[in-house]
């Protein structure tokens, strides 16, 4: 009987554990701003995402999302900005550059190809920061499009700050 209750109070508290390591993440997920993406660009629910913003007329979505404590995958940069882009059929790398964001190595890069039968571009840039990876994603058509967005978007990711940190 004593081991029973021994092994229910070690159950107990490895579930409080993990109960708390989710709500610790849930603290430190969305603790970030970025800037504004400007002039035709509204916010939008961001459905799994921490932020979200569309552009009827460039018909574009920016997001950005953070997944932090036991949510953060400590992988390399390019790798971590190479899953954002997994569904893209055809898929061609137009740029890439490793640069400093919020005193932080970041990765940010253009790819180009179809989704489900459509074509897109997609900008990401990507960096981890005091156990958090913070994603901001560019979706849109190929051409002038996506160059507009992709200026809005540069300036919005380049104002990127955590919040308490």
């Amino acid at each position: 009987m004593m081991k029973r209750a021994h092994l229910i109070a070690i159950c107990l508290t490895a579930l409080l554990g993990v109960g708390c390591a989710g709500r610790q993440a849930r603290r430190m997920e969305g603790r970030y701003t970025l800037g504004d993406p400007g002039d035709g660009w509204r916010s939008v629910r961001p459905g799994g995402a921490d932020m979200a913003w569309y552009n009827e007329s460039l018909r574009a979505t920016v997001y950005g999302d953070s997944n932090c404590a036991d949510r953060f995958e400590d992988g390399p940069l390019r790798d971590l900005a190479k899953h954002l882009t997994v569904g893209i059929a055809d898929e061609e790398l137009v740029f890439e550059e490793t640069h400093s964001l919020a005193g932080r190595e970041a990765y940010t890069a253009r790819r180009r190809g179809q989704l489900d039968g459509v074509e897109v571009e997609v900008g990401v840039t990507v960096l981890k920061k005091d156990h958090c990876v913070y994603d901001m994603v560019l979706i849109a058509p190929p051409g002038e499009p996506f160059e507009a967005a992709w200026r809005d978007f540069r300036g919005a990711v380049s104002d990127f700050q955590t919040k308490g940190s």
